[in-house]
């Protein structure tokens, strides 16, 4: 059946051990991100044999299937709400918040092992954590809770507002660290994500540091950067489709237009002149449309509804035929979690 994701766990794996390689070579580790796979255990396992020391999921749920599977150490990138207080407290060693009363909320359902947490500091991305100056007072709080024990500063760059990792923030991070160290048993700097990757040389770690990766195992590149990683090639999962029908078709007729049924300006590539047109079972409920690449020759992708998208071909094809898509990361988060999206996750010759 299709759409079906198709996703090389060899290709993880292999990726995820040369990234482990080269930062360890800084003293670095490489903290697996599950998020855009929606925590799918066979692909954290990939990232835990290619040499990650643990795995880390924003969605609970997603943690919780890591979990179930045996797979861990688990670090919950964000904080939960207070239905998910206890189920922070069953699945997760480690998460990433800033307000204490939270914390406490966690530790009063932590049965055994603390929970340890790293507090979130904002650096200027403007997307979760407290600033600065805030940073002792709120350690203080966290370490005086019972159940949760503070494990240090966690940082993240190039989300809400983009803004890049440089070495001065990371030795500002470090400085905030230095700060609170005392009321942590082994201070850690915890820093996201893959864009960090490229902004290392210069950098020399004073404590314990680990990067937060999702996309650089998963496709050996840097979304944020648009490059590729140093020593890697780019390796995107692939989306198949299914073509519905095909006719060869003038360009549109002039006319007024107005928003898509979804309410939106279309976002549409028509061609000036005659073309194959080719509908697709595939549409902005499976995936991102503009995260997907044709791999067919000379074919590119004119827009997407909710249910279809429609392909400008260079050749006739059939109903039945199938069309292949290079996924990007938006792409593949959406078609993760889309019902209607066959996952198949290879590992070499093994289709599991």
């Amino acid at each position: 059946m299709y759409p079906e994701l198709t996703l090389s766990l060899a290709a993880v794996r292999a990726t995820t051990a040369r990234l482990s390689a080269q930062l360890r070579a800084r003293g670095i580790d490489l903290l697996g991100v599950t998020k855009a796979v929606d925590g799918e255990p066979r692909v954290g396992r990939a990232m835990l044999a290619g040499g990650a020391v643990g795995l880390a999921d924003s969605r609970l749920p997603a943690l919780e299937r890591l979990a179930v599977a045996g797979l861990g150490p688990l670090t919950l990138l964000r904080p939960p709400q207070p239905a998910e207080i206890a189920a922070c407290a069953e699945f997760a060693d480690r998460v990433l918040l800033s307000d204490p009363a939270t914390a406490g909320a966690i530790g009063e359902h932590v049965s055994e092992h603390p929970v340890q947490v790293l507090l979130t500091v904002d650096l200027g991305d403007r997307r979760e954590g407290i600033l600065p100056d805030d940073v002792a007072a709120a350690a203080y709080d966290i370490d005086s809770t019972a159940g949760c024990d503070l494990a240090g500063i966690a940082a993240n760059f190039a989300c809400l507002s983009g803004q890049l990792p440089t070495v001065s923030l990371f030795q500002a991070a470090e400085d905030l660290l230095a700060e609170i160290a005392g009321l942590c048993d082994e201070p850690l700097l915890s820093l996201g994500g893959t864009c960090c990757l490229h902004h290392l040389d210069g950098y020399q770690p004073r404590f314990p540091t680990e990067i937060r990766c999702g996309g650089g195992p998963l496709y050996g590149y840097d979304f944020v950067s648009g490059a590729s990683l140093p020593g890697l090639e780019r390796h995107d999962p692939l989306l198949t489709a299914v073509v519905l029908e095909c006719y060869r078709k003038p360009p549109p007729p002039a006319g007024a237009t107005g928003c898509d049924a979804l309410g939106h300006v279309p976002q549409v590539d028509l061609p000036a002149d005659d073309a194959w047109y080719a509908l697709l079972n595939l549409g902005r409920r499976d995936c991102e449309p503009g995260g997907l690449r044709p791999l067919e020759e000379g074919a590119r992708l004119a827009g997407a509804t909710s249910d279809v998208a429609v392909l400008i071909v260079a050749e006739p094809l059939a109903p039945g035929d199938t069309v292949d898509f290079a996924v990007d990361y938006d792409a593949l988060v959406r078609a993760v979690t889309s019902p209607f999206v066959v996952k198949r996750f290879v590992d070499g010759d093994d289709d599991r």
